[in-house]
């Protein structure tokens, strides 16, 4: 009696575990620093229609978002806004050397509030008295100011104009969305996505900027073939079409 017993009990553990087998679906945690999500999360839910499956997309920081990575030894996808930030998860052994690609670029521009209330329309014009200007000391933005207003030569002359200080291209933003600045220096695809905030104005060619918006597989990642699928779709027409509507440049 108790060998049937034994052998019921077998037999309903096989079936359970035949039945998560067939209802598994293999899953992504993906990590994107802010400003560069929502071009990421489009082709995400593209994907995933595509192949059937689910994935997590955690916004934040990127020095949080690492942070936690590397605290939790998890996760399988991270997207930044600079290679720069992933250089240095690469040393930290954070992230995958080979898998990193480069989903875009953006480029440097003013960005001014919706109306554009001090009339700004370049650089000089961020020279005038009384205009506020606010910079990122991290994340994707860090240094941009530096590198335009050297080009120009007017370093000096910005940085006696700068008034406020953010940590990430979001918290910047913010500065124009709460009114504390006139103008921050920022990227053309702000425009795109915070149109109803924000107006981008554009720098003489030989002035700008541009970045990589970067993306590589995690150290930690537990489903590597799917997530190098993904990191492939990411730099498809598809995909890059997505980036492009948002104002990223690919060629």
């Amino acid at each position: 009696m108790a060998e049937m017993h034994q052998i019921a009990e077998t037999s309903v553990c096989n079936l359970r575990e035949s039945r998560c087998a067939m209802t598994f679906k293999p899953s992504l945690k993906i990590y994107s620093a802010g400003a560069v999500a929502p071009p990421l999360q489009k082709a995400v839910a593209l994907f995933e229609k595509a192949n059937g499956l689910r994935c997590d997309v955690r916004i934040g920081r990127p020095e949080d978002l690492l942070a936690e990575i590397e605290r939790d030894k998890e996760g399988d996808i991270i997207s930044t806004g600079a290679e720069y930030v992933l250089d240095d998860a690469q040393d930290r052994g954070t992230v995958v050397a080979g898998s990193r690609i480069s989903l875009g670029f953006r480029r440097s521009a003013i960005i001014v509030p919706k109306g554009n209330p001090k009339g700004i329309s370049s650089l000089e014009d961020l020279c005038a008295e009384g205009v506020r200007i606010g910079i990122a000391t991290g994340g994707c933005l860090k240094g941009v100011w530096d590198d335009v207003a050297s080009k120009a030569r007017l370093t000096d002359r910005v940085r006696r104009n700068i008034t406020n200080h953010a940590d990430s291209c979001g918290a910047v933003m913010a500065l124009i969305n709460t009114n504390k600045v006139d103008a921050i220096f920022g990227w053309n695809a702000f425009q795109k996505i915070w149109p109803d905030t924000c107006v981008a104005i554009e720098i003489p060619q030989d002035l700008q900027v541009f970045r990589s918006t970067a993306a590589a597989r995690i150290a930690y990642c537990r489903v590597p073939e799917l997530a190098d699928r993904l990191l492939h779709f990411l730099v498809s027409e598809d995909s890059w079409r997505i980036y492009s509507d948002y104002g990223w440049i690919h060629r």
